[in-house]
């Protein structure tokens, strides 16, 4: 694998986890802004066809 694929795989995991710390502490705004950051990691995954590992039940992007 990649370096560039690596490190996306490793900036989509800790913005899952991310998330979800923001959601756990009611930071919607946070959450929120967090989840946009996601949905263009995850875009650019899918551009450069890096596969990313599927989200479990807890990581729901705000």
């Amino acid at each position: 694998m990649s370096e560039f694929a690596v490190n996306l795989r490793d900036r989509v995991r800790q913005a899952r986890e991310d998330v979800q710390i923001a959601k756990q502490a009611s930071d919607e705004d946070r959450a929120s802004a967090v989840g946009a950051d996601l949905a263009n990691l995850e875009r650019l995954a899918a551009e450069h066809g890096v596969e990313l590992p599927e989200q479990t039940s807890g990581d729901a992007r705000a």
